[in-house]
């Protein structure tokens, strides 16, 4: 595999011929600490078939074991000291990597998990700061070497956490980490602050979490461009109902500096959607609306999780949270829509859209007071073609002065199972009438209404030229197929 890099302009990945990358993520943060190898194997098969092309990856977290131990019972770190790293440990987490590679995956690597830093986990408990700003750089430089030919890593430090944390500063604590990166693996010594382009052959972005008290929730929340060492950026739109994503990659997106910009850790599938746990879950549709939002607004790649398969949980520790066990988590809706997105990626290339809510002449005339409602526009730089993503269905007009289209074509693309409809062999599920269009052409404005509208009803409207020849939006491919399984184990527990 290639190094990825970033474009010319800064706003997504390329391969090094300057091939677009379709960044499409899973969030298997334990998968070093609780997967066997079979199993992990398995994931990967799973995974490569569903489209995904990121793995992302922590080192050391101690969430689901203090102890960070491996399936073969390995302690990650000798004596709980970062300075001596348990080589049976890692030798693991390189077969893992590795793995990745040999399935077409990159991977986002954490080298340690933000609770190692802070020493406070979410349930409120405080514990032993193992990652301090006296040993991070030595940490850095150990890890960096020992992946400096992996080509498949991308690095992310922080790990859930914001760099200020209670009121503490930990930013030199993640910077020393940076600099021990860029030693390790360019056998370099370069600074924090130094605008050396170096920085951009390492790949590094910032994991916040999503501060309840602020709603900051973005790699450059308490970063600024001195710290020369962020090349893109991640925001955590978090697993509430109420954050809107597509403004959250607007903010930075909008940066005086751009960098490309992604949505990390939207809201996974079937997580609570309140604190403490209720009896409602994040579904499909939840998925779905941030995905397409995110995309249209302007990220260069989304994320997709579930909570059953980033802590790996296996069928003895199901409960009314975490209802799946991370092997029947692989195959929950929201990760084949995941596969429907990719499809839709790979037909119509996004990496030359910029978002474009002045296509939207109703939604512009009116407030914007139902979540739900948001239309999320964006158009080819070129005005080749032009996105609508509808989260519920409805109607909106559209202003076809930013498109250079001599005769329309309308595809609606149904993001849930992946069909796509001409406007003239629309399928509703209801009496509707087929004389949705209406052209005005002395303002150069298109009426269009969606197939069918209402709760979870999202559809993708595709605005193009009729005789482009361009394939059916989102033709289903083949990424990878599964063999027939051998006998899952399902997971290790300590």
């Amino acid at each position: 595999m290639d190094r990825l890099k970033i474009s010319e302009n800064r706003r997504f990945f390329t391969h090094q011929d300057g091939k677009p990358f379709i960044w499409l993520a899973d969030t298997d943060w334990t998968i070093a600490h609780r997967l066997k190898w079979d199993d992990v194997e398995y994931l990967m098969q799973k995974r490569k078939s569903q489209g995904f092309t990121v793995l992302q990856i922590v080192a050391l977290d101690p969430e689901q074991d203090k102890e960070m131990r491996n399936p073969a019972g390995d302690k990650a770190l000798l004596n709980d000291n970062l300075n001596t790293p348990n080589e049976k440990y890692f030798q693991y987490l390189d077969w893992i990597i590795d793995k990745a590679e040999e399935y077409g995956f990159y991977v986002l690597l954490l080298p340690v998990w933000g609770e190692l830093v802070v020493g406070h986990n979410w349930m409120g408990e405080f514990s032993e700061k193992i990652v301090t700003k006296e040993n991070a750089f030595q940490y850095g430089k150990w890890i960096g070497n020992r992946y400096k030919d992996r080509t498949n890593i991308i690095w992310c430090l922080g790990g859930d956490r914001q760099p200020i944390h209670l009121g503490v500063d930990y930013k030199d604590v993640w910077r020393n980490m940076a600099e021990g990166i860029a030693k390790g693996v360019l056998k370099k010594d370069i600074k924090h602050n130094e605008k050396d382009p170096d920085w951009q052959k390492l790949l590094i972005t910032y994991h916040a979490c999503h501060e309840a008290e602020t709603g900051e929730c973005s790699t450059m929340s308490y970063w600024t461009d001195d710290d020369a060492w962020i090349s893109f950026i991640m925001i955590q739109s978090g697993h509430g109902v109420t954050p809107k994503n597509y403004e959250l990659v607007k903010n930075d997106y909008n940066r005086k500096n751009p960098m490309p910009v992604f949505d990390g850790e939207p809201a996974y599938e079937h997580m609570p959607t309140t604190w403490p746990v209720g009896s409602d879950f994040h579904g499909g549709w939840m998925v779905r609306k941030r995905a397409y939002w995110s995309l249209f607004a302007g990220s260069f790649g989304h994320t997709y999780g579930h909570p059953s398969v980033c802590w790996m949980i296996s069928e003895k520790e199901r409960d009314s949270f975490r209802k799946y066990s991370w092997f029947e988590a692989l195959d929950q809706p929201g990760a084949w829509q995941m596969k429907i997105l990719r499809d839709f990626l790979e037909s119509r290339d996004l990496s030359q859209c910029i978002p474009c809510q002045e296509l939207l002449i109703e939604q512009n005339d009116k407030m914007e007071d139902v979540i739900d409602e948001h239309i999320q526009a964006c158009v080819e730089k070129e005005g080749k073609f032009a996105c609508l993503y509808f989260p519920s269905g409805g109607a909106e007009t559209v202003d076809l002065s930013r498109l250079k289209i001599e005769q329309l074509q309308i595809w609606w693309f149904n993001p849930r199972d992946g069909q796509c409809y001409t406007q003239e062999n629309v399928i509703t599920d209801k009496a509707i009438s087929l004389e949705v269009i209406k052209r005005d052409e002395k303002r150069g404005v298109l009426k269009i209404k969606t197939p069918t509208r209402g709760i979870e009803q999202d559809w993708v409207c595709l605005i193009e030229n009729r005789n482009n020849h361009s394939t059916i939006p989102g033709t289903a491919k083949i990424y990878g197929e599964m063999p027939v399984p051998p006998e899952i184990k399902k997971t290790f527990m300590w």
